[in-house]
């Protein structure tokens, strides 16, 4: 087995831990044990069941913690002494005295020892009448500690300490000298693989009388036979009857003192019976306590219900004269009485008029209730600090002998307190009558808890039926709502549907529009183009012309020469070059563009001018281009042109209605925060404020109809704002205006 896995598994019983705890109320009453088991991840009532088992890291803690509070660095040998006395063994103990000797006893232990323990294993072997060895073998190399080792050996030791001594009470007795001697010549904490004991203790009469009998027989007949060989027969009857009479006087003790050790046995085996038989009786009045009070109180919803059964339990299978229950009243912060059995009328007016607040410490009651700790007291008189001058009071005038209380709690909450008394009972109460009736207090608190919740329940189902109905109402009502809603609904879908239909219809219709004014635009820009080509080819015909001209005027001065014609014809196809790369430049601009594309933008503004340079020229207004950065746009790049060929018109228009005559356009092109940016600023006088909200609406001119169609900045908005998509504004700058065009971009060489 793995030892992580054998580390995780429950190894050692409760009963070891119970001795352990059991040793430090006897002796160390300072340690609080709730601190202790709370810091092992043990529980008490985990301890108390005899068949719970733990894990070697909570046994680990748990000794950590009790070596820390006791200081004792020897406590684990001592709760091993302790562990073979009549509190911790009880009846077992009886019938361990009931055998003859603790050579039998050590081998009945190294066969019980798996009820105990799972780490290792024992195996006993004698090695004379007072003499046992034991070997316990791991089941693990190095799963248990050193102190287990120690522990074994105190635990040996009271064994042999009940035989020699015959301690019926056997506590814990440091005093004692004459321990038996235990010799370890093997330890696995020595890097052995067994634990190894050898055990020797001081022999019995029993031990001496049984040896002198075995050997005095034939040692007398050696004697005898000498002395008739040395006395040559005389005497020889009265020496035979003296030698047997010595024989049946050595036998007759032998066998008196083995009957003697029988005897003692039997009468501890008797009362081990008796014991057991008691033991059997209190278990199963014990046992039917917890069952009627799990099956009657189960069923209970009432509290006060709950507490008279309760009492009425407790008093047919307790062996107590009396017994009470105080609750906590936490309004009134006190413990008042609340149910009770065996007092009488004035025993009763006594218990109510205690009048205990939870802010008094000194008393037993509340500080059971606070401490979450039980109390036994057998005499009243040595414990008058603990109990209260007013509980002490109240006691003595009752008649009690002894008593126990213990605390009411549930989920880490003190409820109240369960007592017990004894009036005319004279046993003393032990620690068995505690273990108990905390575990009936435990019962009572979580029926307590019961009765809350179903009392909680009760009201929460009362509520929720209310609310229930309540909520029923409103649903119905709600339903009428989401019926006249509905309708309300439908005929507002109808509308809507009729509406959408109608926008629809407006959209085809606004769109049809739009491309009637783009083509419109087209057509205008159309006849700007036509203006703009004349310009474009009026310089190459003059060009061509007077080629042409020079030809026969050369020819009549005779220098008309081959290297002339090649020349001419050379200029010639250039000028015819660059005219047919102007018709391609105005046959592009008016190609539809299909697809959005990403396109450079200064390459697209530079074709833009080209197209207009000429006749800007013409009208005297120079076009300043400036780049800065190679920036892209998404979109397509013809209606981009057209977007910069119509700001560009307007600009010139506005150079020709106010006569400016020292005429200028500058061209920007550069990024700005990741976006493409184009500024067109020209120095015509700006736009008035009071038109320049309305200078992008369409068919908006400030020329008349007969000199502007009103819808060139119009349709430049729609490219950049809906077709890129980007941003058009337009502002007065000093002495003119500046139109900014702003779309998403990316810089780089494409």
């Amino acid at each position: 087995m793995e030892s992580s896995r054998l580390r995780d598994m429950p190894l050692y019983n409760s009963r070891i831990i119970n001795s352990f705890i059991l040793l430090v109320k006897h002796k160390y009453s300072h340690v609080d044990i709730n601190e202790l088991l709370e810091y092992a991840g043990m529980k008490d009532y985990e301890v108390a069941d005899q068949a719970h088992w733990f894990r070697q890291d909570q046994v680990d803690r748990f000794y950590e913690r009790l070596l820390q509070m006791t200081g004792n660095p020897k406590i684990a040998r001592e709760a091993g002494r302790y562990a073979a006395s009549p509190d911790v063994l009880g009846a077992m103990r009886q019938y361990i005295l009931g055998l003859v000797d603790a050579s039998s006893t050590f081998d009945i232990i190294s066969k019980a020892t798996a009820n105990f323990t799972r780490s290792t294993t024992y195996h006993s072997r004698p090695l004379a009448s007072n003499m046992v060895e034991i070997t316990v073998t791991p089941v693990e190399a190095g799963l248990e500690k050193p102190y287990q080792c120690e522990n074994r050996i105190g635990f040996f030791e009271a064994i042999v300490l009940m035989f020699n001594h015959k301690i019926t009470d056997l506590q814990y007795f440091p005093e004692i000298r004459r321990l038996p001697t235990i010799q370890q010549p093997e330890c696995v904490f020595r890097g052995d693989p067994v634990c190894r004991y050898i055990v020797t203790w001081e022999k019995s009469a029993y031990t001496y009388m049984k040896k002198a009998r075995n050997l005095i027989l034939p040692i007398l007949v050696a004697i005898n036979l000498a002395l008739l060989v040395a006395l040559q027969g005389r005497g020889a009857v009265e020496i035979l009857l003296g030698s047997l009479c010595l024989f049946l006087l050595v036998w007759l003790s032998a066998e008196m003192s083995e009957k003697r050790a029988i005897k003692e046995g039997l009468s501890s085996t008797n009362h081990s019976i008796e014991n057991l038989l008691e033991q059997i009786d209190l278990n199963y009045n014990n046992a039917m306590l917890t069952h009627e009070i799990g099956q009657r109180l189960g069923n209970l919803k009432r509290l006060e219900e709950m507490l008279m059964d309760v009492a009425d339990i407790m008093q047919r299978r307790l062996e107590y004269d009396r017994g009470a229950i105080f609750l906590v009243n936490a309004e009134e912060g006190r413990l008042q009485l609340h149910a009770s059995y065996g007092y009488g009328a004035s025993e009763l007016a006594c218990l109510n008029r205690l009048d205990l607040p939870l802010d008094h410490i000194a008393d037993v009651y509340v500080a059971c209730l606070k401490e979450q700790r039980p109390f036994l007291i057998n005499n009243l008189e040595q414990e008058q600090e603990m109990l209260g001058q007013r509980t002490l009071a109240c006691a003595l005038k009752n008649g009690t002998r002894a008593f126990i209380c213990c605390p009411i709690v549930s989920d880490g909450v003190s409820l109240g307190v369960l007592t017990a008394e004894n009036v005319k009972t004279k046993r003393p109460l032990v620690e068995r009558d505690v273990s108990l009736l905390m575990g009936t207090a435990s019962i009572i608190g979580i029926s307590y808890r019961n009765c809350e919740l179903i009392g909680a329940l009760e009201e929460s189902k009362q509520d929720l039926e209310q609310r229930v109905a309540e909520r029923t109402a409103d649903l119905e009502q709600s339903r009428r709502k989401v019926e006249l809603q509905h309708e309300e609904l439908t005929r507002t879908l109808l509308e809507l549907e009729e509406e959408t239909a109608q926008r629809l219809e407006a959209l085809e219709e606004l769109g049809e529009k739009e491309r009637m004014l783009l083509q419109q635009n087209r057509l205008a820009a159309l006849g700007e183009m036509i203006s703009n080509i004349a310009h474009q080819w009026r310089q190459p015909l003059n060009e061509l012309g007077l080629i042409v001209q020079e030809l026969p005027v050369m020819y009549d001065r005779g220098d008309l020469t081959r290297e002339y014609l090649r020349d001419s014809v050379a200029r010639f196809m250039k000028v015819l070059g660059h005219t047919s790369r102007t018709i391609d430049d105005f046959r592009n601009f008016f190609k539809p563009d299909k697809e959005s594309v990403p396109f450079r933008v200064a390459e697209v503004v530079q074709k833009t001018l080209c197209l207009v340079q000429e006749s800007f020229r013409t009208l005297q207004i120079s076009v300043d281009l400036q780049v800065n950065g190679d920036t892209f746009i998404t979109g397509h790049p013809n209606e981009f042109s057209q977007a910069i060929l119509n700001i560009l018109f307007n600009a010139r228009d506005a150079f020709l209605d106010r006569k400016i005559e020292d005429r200028a356009i500058w061209v920007a092109v550069f990024e700005e925060q990741g976006n493409s940016v184009v500024t067109v600023r020209d120095n015509a006088g700006g736009i008035p404020e009071a038109i320049m909200e309305k200078i992008f609406d369409p068919y908006f001119t400030t020329r008349g109809p007969e000199r502007g169609t009103g819808i060139g900045l119009y349709m430049s908005k729609v490219i950049i704002e809906k077709n890129i998509p980007g941003r058009l504004s337009a502002r007065n700058v000093s002495n003119g205006a500046e139109f900014r065009i702003e779309a998403p971009g990316r810089g780089g060489s494409g």
